[in-house]
């Protein structure tokens, strides 16, 4: 008897086996592949003129770009003069937004700071975009920045007369005059 309970046993689990396996239908899909898709191209350009602007660049002002030096020579500064130049930046091949930063750091004439209160100078670094931003969607996707460097005059009632007459002004004649320009363009990200 105890060998027929337990073939009873295995018949009943086969029957219960098949009944649950062939009862139950299941379909079944399963595909692999890949999912791709392309960068954004990122291609901006910055020029002064026709001359590209790269990593290390000089910014030359000539006689244009110095209209507030109506009484001095091309090409320089004096008191009461400012040189500005214009820089395009170029996103027309980038498929992103594009923040652009500009700044101009303190003028210096062979490294040292210029400080003599009879030597004021300012230089600002301005972009002309909306919050500094170019849209991709806009047909003209450039903006300028502006570059102005400014020698604050003075009158003959303003001058500092130890300046004058020791000549303070002289240490800047013939010098260069350095404005360390920065110009970033990164790519616009969140909302």
């Amino acid at each position: 008897m105890k060998g027929n309970k337990k073939l009873l046993v295995v018949v009943a689990l086969l029957l219960l086996l098949t009944l649950t396996f062939t009862s139950y239908a299941i379909y079944k899909s399963s595909y692999s592949g890949n999912a791709n898709v392309t960068a954004a191209k990122w291609n901006v350009s910055f020029a002064a003129g026709q001359t590209a602007i790269t990593n290390n660049f000089v910014l030359t002002f000539d006689a244009t770009d110095c209209p507030g030096n109506t009484h001095t020579a091309n090409n320089v500064i004096a008191p009461g003069a400012y040189c500005e130049k214009t820089i395009t930046v170029d996103a027309a091949d980038t498929q992103v937004d594009v923040k652009v930063e500009a700044t101009a750091g303190n003028p210096t004439v062979g490294g040292s700071a210029i400080s003599s209160d009879a030597n004021t100078f300012t230089a600002t670094a301005t972009v002309a975009a909306t919050n500094g931003i170019i849209t991709y969607g806009n047909a003209t996707r450039t903006t300028t920045v502006t570059v102005r460097i400014e020698w604050a005059g003075v009158d003959d009632s303003e001058a500092d007369p130890a300046d004058v007459k020791n000549g303070a002004d002289t240490l800047l004649q013939g010098q260069t005059i350095t404005v360390p320009v920065t110009l970033t363009a990164k790519q616009v990200v969140g909302n």
